[in-house]
């Protein structure tokens, strides 16, 4: 890097974008005349200033001369930028005044910033090589969304002084930052880069929904316990209950619950993630994680809302089996395209049954997507619905490791972790 003042290179681009600037206050000038006058007096004029052609000639130079300016740049490191450290290395004799933990990130080119940097302490007279008796007080801190250096002006003892507070004035423009000159001292703003303070956001978002988790579990289970033990009403003997009713009613109970905690707090997670995702660009390998995990929190969330909203009085209705299924299938293909998994159908082209429709709907999409997290991906998930008798049989049959016999027992009823096994 040049330790001089302003390059050719540099006065160029300064040059070119005020260039720019003039021409095109020009060009909607020159557009105001050319529009048709206001109704009044009319004025005639027999020869106008051919002055439109000369400034696309002046435009055209303009590109011209900042794609020789950008094409002749060197691949620089862009990303993140800690000021902090590159002021250290631009100044290593100087003193600086840091808030450690603030938080000194931007984002930006290293050349272009170290730059900056250089000719900002250059205003005070004293270079980062100078000696111990002549050392330069910078001030650097986080201020909300901004990154703040601050330098004390020394005497203007350099011919070309205003045009590097131009140019850098121009430069911070370009970073979305501002440079700011009150009393004697000159400071640049640069906007903070918000990828860890979202990062650090989320995980407390994370551990809160964990501990809200835990504390309504433990909730559940003491109102579960002293309603147990109320003695119940006496039902009517002419309408027994129907098998697993009460199964059934505390598991949608449960799942309504959930669900009102759960809504608003995906809904804010997702967008965050997907703001970070893009923050950190489309190749990023964390990038990609929170989306996957994001992803897999929302289809939990898609059962539990289905579970929520299952009627428990439901009646028994004569419905078409066949056409039901299909309408789930369609329902179920996005999620087995995202896990790459290919669902065979073996289905009669009509089934008449008379079952609780809604109900019906729940399991086997239950058994669907239950298929679909087991089955690895490029594998095959076959979905088969049969008469059998006066009612049907629907087999769902996946990829996935198969349960041994000794503890399906164990699986079914929720005494072993089915991971052990390689099930979800």
């Amino acid at each position: 890097m040049s330790q001089d003042r302003l390059t050719r290179q540099e006065l160029s681009w300064l040059l070119a974008q005020e260039a720019r600037g003039a021409a095109r206050a020009l060009r909607e000038g020159v557009q105001q005349l050319t529009q048709p006058p206001p109704p009044g007096p009319v004025v005639e004029i027999h020869e106008a200033p051919a002055v439109e052609t000369n400034l696309d000639a002046l435009d055209e130079a303009i590109a011209r001369l900042g794609e020789l300016q950008m094409g002749s740049r060197a691949a620089a490191r862009r990303g993140r930028i800690d000021l902090g450290a590159l002021v250290c290395e631009v100044m290593p004799n100087a003193r600086v005044a840091m808030d450690t933990g603030s938080g000194t990130e931007v984002f930006g080119e290293e050349q272009e910033l170290r730059r900056m940097i250089h000719l900002l302490v250059s205003q005070t007279n004293s270079g980062p090589l100078d000696s111990e008796s002549a050392r330069t007080d910078v001030e650097i801190k986080r201020d909300g969304e901004w990154v703040k250096i601050s330098v004390e002006l020394g005497p203007d003892s350099s011919a070309t002084a205003e045009l590097e507070r131009r140019w850098l004035s121009r430069m911070a423009t370009r970073h979305g930052g501002r440079l700011e000159l009150e009393g004697g001292t000159e400071t640049l703003l640069l906007p903070a880069d918000r990828a860890t303070d979202e990062m650090a956001e989320l995980r407390r978002e994370l551990e809160q929904a964990q501990q809200l988790g835990e504390a309504y579990a433990r909730e559940l289970a003491v109102a579960f316990a002293e309603t147990s033990q109320l003695p119940s009403e006496p039902r009517a003997a002419s309408v027994p209950p129907p098998a697993g009713s009460d199964r059934l009613e505390l598991l949608v109970s449960t799942s309504n619950a959930l669900t009102r905690m759960m809504r608003s707090w995906l809904e804010q997670a997702r967008s965050e993630v997907s703001e970070v995702a893009h923050a950190l660009g489309a190749e990023s390998d964390l990038g990609e994680r929170l989306t996957r995990r994001i992803s897999t929190i929302q289809e939990l969330f898609a059962e539990l809302d289905r579970l929520a909203v299952c009627p428990l009085g439901e009646l028994a209705a004569p419905i078409d089996l066949a056409a039901e299924l299909r309408e789930l299938l369609a329902q179920a293909e996005p999620r087995a395209a995202r896990h790459d998994v290919e669902l065979a159908v073996a289905i009669p082209e009509s089934l008449e049954a008379s079952v609780p429709r809604a109900t019906f709907a729940i399991i086997a999409r239950g058994l669907i997507d239950h298929a679909i997290a087991a089955t690895p991906r490029d594998g095959r998930v076959r979905v088969e619905l049969v008469a059998r008798g006066r009612g049907y049989a629907l087999r769902v049959e996946d990829g996935g490791p198969a349960v041994p016999v000794a503890s399906r027992a164990d699986v079914l009823r929720r005494r072993m972790d089915p991971t052990a096994l390689g099930r979800p």
